[in-house]
């Protein structure tokens, strides 16, 4: 599974920045949001691994989507702005509008180990 979305593009002359990822699979939903900032479609998908930056996603190859939109992480009430950076076949790499907070992280790898799946 390819890593792209972890490695933020860097200014000119600056270096790029790498973050620690985890492998966390976990359902969540892409929400697309139509006019007046209402959602406006709900689709399913599953997370793969993230960081503080970006995630990578399974998501299904026939429905397009904007190039930004929010993720909706099953058990948490947080919707992440998100811009797609990558998609190659059901793989959508998407970078976060802003970083996670590392508690966010702790609260999701929590949740994660505790369900078995780490």
């Amino acid at each position: 599974m390819s890593m792209k979305m972890h490695v933020a593009e860097g200014k000119p002359g600056q270096l790029a920045t790498t973050h620690q990822h985890y492998f966390i699979e976990r359902p969540c939903r892409i929400l697309v949001i139509g006019q007046q900032l209402k959602a406006k479609t709900k689709y399913q998908c599953l997370l793969r691994h993230i960081s503080v930056a970006g995630a990578m996603l399974d998501f299904n190859a026939a429905i397009l989507l904007p190039k930004h939109f929010f993720l909706e992480i099953e058990g948490f009430k947080e919707e992440i702005g998100c811009s797609q950076v990558h998609r190659e076949g059901t793989e959508l790499g998407v970078r976060f509008n802003m970083l996670l907070s590392p508690d966010f992280l702790r609260r999701l790898i929590r949740i994660q180990f505790s369900s078995g799946g780490l």
